[in-house]
């Protein structure tokens, strides 16, 4: 997740260039560097038959090159601004179709109008100064060829009424001259596409660049079951492109089977611990251990697949509730989902429902309310018996009686796990026995829940 790009929009449309590297390789243009090599020969046999009208056509084909390399800087920024614009545009098509309802609401549609607009404006500016130095290569080459083809027709008159050259020769030579300054028209079409392929292929080697979560030349410790140790050991931790540390000095020691619950002000670096905890970014500094192995040396297939998580923000997908429980699960049978949507109280609103299980939820779970979409996302952590569960927020969006009914579940049903509850609900404190408190990325309190409650109470710990 370290090496996530900034912009979903902009990373999809460098996916999307790969098609211009591909239209490059199997256009007609590529034909022209077949056609290069030839162009030697065919002016040895213009040599050949006319001798001295072998200069003119070797003047056209210069002045062509030199054109054709002139207009290389500008087009290549041309070439690159257009299609960063692009991926500016796409980043913003993106944002909009996904927060259509926040933009509304807001009353922020003109903003975005404005923004696409502009992105637009960049396209179709740059897009015309690429046209217009493609165009003015190809008519600098057609002009350069007609008037070579005028110069070497006068030329061949000279030579011929001198005795040097006949008719036949001139014809051949004129002909053969055609022939060979074709190539170089369309060295403009040519250094385009090249320009656009460069520039999409520089995108594609960022994005092959990237790091990989698997390291191919890494062995991991293989442990398919854990328990439900968790141990952090000094852990410092930025967010990439972050200057303040989100956590500092970062100590503790949860035991399996043990329920804690983290409890700080907003931004406090809650949640940051639960993503360190699931692998998705490794500590600058310091140690993460689950059952005594360093979290670094455990398959990240291995250390999710026991791991069950509630983030705080919850995505669905499209497509059906039993779709977006058994994601990454599909061969579960269907006694497993109906267990896990029971204690989730997925059943509840499920049932109601025509369709049961294979009700739609909509594109990012649309359909449902926040309430429902956690309810999903629990079931979903639940459906693999993992050892230890992670919840963020898990009843942020619920009722009281929805709560209520899901605090007994948790209770009831997942005895003996390791439980990491995120939350500001002082009643959902009642499924842990222990309180972290963190504060600005440290922890200033770590003990029993009623005597760190007593003493938030009492005011002895001072929250910033």
């Amino acid at each position: 997740m370290a090496a996530r790009p900034p912009s979903v929009g902009a990373f999809a449309k460098n996916l999307q260039d790969f098609e211009s590297i591909r239209d490059f390789i199997t256009s007609s243009t590529i034909t022209t560097l077949v056609d290069l090599p030839f162009t030697i020969i065919i002016l040895f046999v213009i040599f050949m038959l006319g001798g001295p009208v072998v200069v003119v056509p070797i003047v056209a084909m210069l002045l062509i090159a030199s054109y054709s390399f002139i207009i290389q800087g500008p087009l290549r920024r041309s070439v690159e601004k257009t299609l960063r614009s692009s991926a500016q545009k796409s980043a913003t098509l993106i944002e909009t179709l996904s927060g259509m309802e926040a933009l509304k609401i807001a009353q922020a549609e003109s903003d975005i109008q404005s923004r696409w607009e502009k992105n637009v404006g960049h396209i179709a500016n740059w897009g015309v100064k690429t046209k217009l130095l493609t165009t003015s290569a190809t008519s600098f080459s057609a002009y350069v060829q007609q008037v070579a083809n005028a110069a070497l027709v006068i030329t061949g008159v000279y030579l011929i009424a001198a005795g040097d050259l006949s008719m036949g020769g001139l014809i051949a030579s004129v002909m053969l001259s055609g022939r060979c300054m074709a190539p170089m028209s369309q060295l403009a079409g040519l250094s385009t596409r090249y320009n656009q392929t460069v520039s999409a292929l520089g995108g594609l080697n960022q994005i092959m660049e990237m790091p990989s979560e698997r390291q191919d030349d890494k062995d991991y410790v293989h442990r398919p079951d854990l328990t439900g140790t968790i141990e952090f050991d000094g852990v410092d931790f930025t967010y990439p492109g972050e200057e303040i540390h989100a956590l500092r000095g970062i100590n503790f020691n949860i035991k399996a089977g043990e329920r804690i619950a983290i409890i700080g002000r907003i931004g406090s670096g809650k949640t940051t611990i639960e993503k360190l905890i699931l692998g998705l970014y490794e500590p600058e500094a310091g140690a993460i251990r689950i059952d005594g192995i360093d979290l670094r040396q455990i398959n990240p297939s291995d250390l999710r697949s026991s791991i069950g998580c509630v983030p705080q923000d919850i995505h669905l997908f499209y497509g059906s509730i039993k779709d977006n429980i058994t994601m990454g699960a599909s061969f579960v049978d269907d006694n497993d989902l109906l267990h896990a949507a029971t204690i989730a109280g997925v059943t509840e609103f499920a049932d109601r429902h025509p369709q049961g299980l294979d009700m739609n939820v909509g594109e990012r779970g649309q359909n449902l309310s926040g309430g429902q979409r956690q309810s999903i996302a629990l079931a979903r952590a639940l459906l693999m018996k993992p050892s230890i569960l992670l919840l963020d927020e898990p009843s942020s969006s619920m009722d009281n009686t929805t709560e209520l009914r899901m605090k007994q579940q948790i209770r009831e049903h997942c005895i003996n796990k390791t439980l990491v509850l995120v939350t500001h609900k002082a009643s959902m404190l009642d499924l842990v026995d222990r309180l972290i408190v963190v504060n600005d990325g440290q922890i200033v309190a770590d003990g029993p829940k009623e005597q760190v409650h007593e003493a938030l109470k009492q005011g002895k710990l001072k929250l910033s």
